[in-house]
């Protein structure tokens, strides 16, 4: 089983300069997963402000990893 980080994209709301903001796994998963991943990640939108780091989901698929930001968004 391979495992790799996850990285994508979650759109934003309240932002006219940005509409998405990266995220990544904070720990590798299996790669198999990330299909399933992008299904749960697709559903989410964050407001502004938003800071690099800050947790978009906990516990992703139940694999014992959360979703970041990797990017810091201002209003």
């Amino acid at each position: 089983m391979v495992k790799k980080y996850y990285t994508s994209v979650v759109r934003v709301k309240g932002s006219k300069k940005y509409k998405m903001v990266p995220v990544k796994s904070s720990e590798p998963i299996a790669q198999d997963l990330f299909i399933e991943c992008s299904k749960v990640i697709s559903r989410i939108y964050l407001g502004v402000p938003i800071e690099s780091g800050d947790e978009v989901c906990s516990n992703i698929l139940n694999t014992g990893v959360d979703i970041i930001t990797t990017r810091s968004i201002e209003n």
